[in-house]
């Protein structure tokens, strides 16, 4: 059997630091990935902001969030529809 140079205890301790190192490593990622998602979250419009009409009907923002309200119907004509080929 080969023995090793270095001691058991002096393995177990270059061990540790290196799980150590590699913890704050993900423990700094973590913490910027946290950073991140406030930014974000922050940066999004809140549910109170005026928005646009829509053709199909108009959009309202209350506390609760965007409601969608129905709106008025196309009316109908009796034009009948334009022949758009070169035909003519």
């Amino acid at each position: 059997m080969i023995s090793s140079p270095t001691s058991r205890p002096a393995r177990q301790h270059a061990r540790n630091r290196a799980l150590a190192w590699v913890s704050a490593i993900t423990l700094g990622a973590g913490a910027a990935s946290a950073v991140g998602a406030v930014a974000v979250v922050a940066s999004l419009p809140g549910t109170t902001s005026a928005m646009s009409s829509t053709a199909a009907g108009t959009t309202t923002s209350g506390t609760t969030g965007s409601q969608l309200q129905a709106g008025k119907a196309p009316t109908t004509t009796n034009i009948p529809p334009v022949a758009t080929s070169g035909a003519s």
